[in-house]
């Protein structure tokens, strides 16, 4: 084995366990897992985590409330943690969304914000959350409150197609954020170059640019969009 390699392997388990003939067996000395406080009833997991680091810059500009949209029928607790997500080979153009997330009462970022996104495939489909996790998936604002989620671009979508052939829902991602001491927010991610903004529940604020990318000879397609939390007027 390199001896670099060992190394890291006997630093990285030291306090964590030790093995015996019976196998991995936890030391005695190991301190438990930090717990992360749970809302059962949303399904949702709060991540405690310090302020931003010293020095950050604060928002350049004024921050703008970010327009709520109902989350739709389609919202599933318990998605997995993941920055990409949608497995390899699913159809569509790939697109990283990025960001930062906000407080509107301090005008800094937020660090500790669990995203919960999710969005339709290139077949008008949401899968269903459960034996089926493709293109959903949760994530957590860094120290800076920063995110990025690699995904694939939403197509517009016929809730009902026999029902009402003619109704489009403009493309859109899914967004739940929650962060302790915050109002959680739920809205819609929309496009400015949407060909069906006059679905009703078009949000212009809420839309991002498009930019397209090229690298290692595959194009990709990408978008900003901050998020900007108002404070939980019953916290302390």
């Amino acid at each position: 084995m390199n001896p670099e390699r060992r190394e890291f392997l006997q630093r990285t388990s030291v306090g964590l366990a030790a093995v015996g003939v019976a196998g991995l067996v936890l030391r005695a000395d190991a301190l438990p897992t930090p717990a992360a406080d749970a809302d059962e009833e949303a399904g949702r997991v709060l991540i405690q985590m310090g302020p931003p680091p010293k020095g950050l810059a604060g928002a350049a500009g004024e921050l703008k409330k970010v327009t709520p949209v109902v989350p739709g029928p389609f919202y599933r607790p318990g998605a997995p943690f993941r920055g990409k997500l949608c497995p390899p080979g699913e159809p569509g153009t790939t697109f990283v969304l990025t960001g930062r997330v906000w407080a509107f009462d301090t005008k800094r970022p937020l660090p500790g914000a669990v995203l919960d996104i999710w969005h339709v495939d290139v077949q008008e489909r949401y899968s269903d959350g459960v034996n089926d996790l493709r293109n959903r998936g949760r994530l957590v604002s860094s120290e800076t409150g920063g995110y990025e989620v690699e995904t694939i671009r939403p197509i517009p979508y016929r809730p009902s197609p026999s029902g009402a052939p003619n109704f489009w829902r403009c493309a859109h991602f899914h967004l739940l954020a929650v962060r302790p001491g915050y109002k959680p927010l739920v809205t819609e991610i929309h496009f400015k170059d949407d060909p069906r903004k006059n679905d009703p529940m078009y949000r212009p604020e809420n839309a991002i640019a498009v930019e397209r990318h090229t690298s290692n000879g595959k194009t990709y397609e990408a978008g900003v969009f901050d998020i900007v939390l108002e404070r939980d007027a019953d916290s302390k």
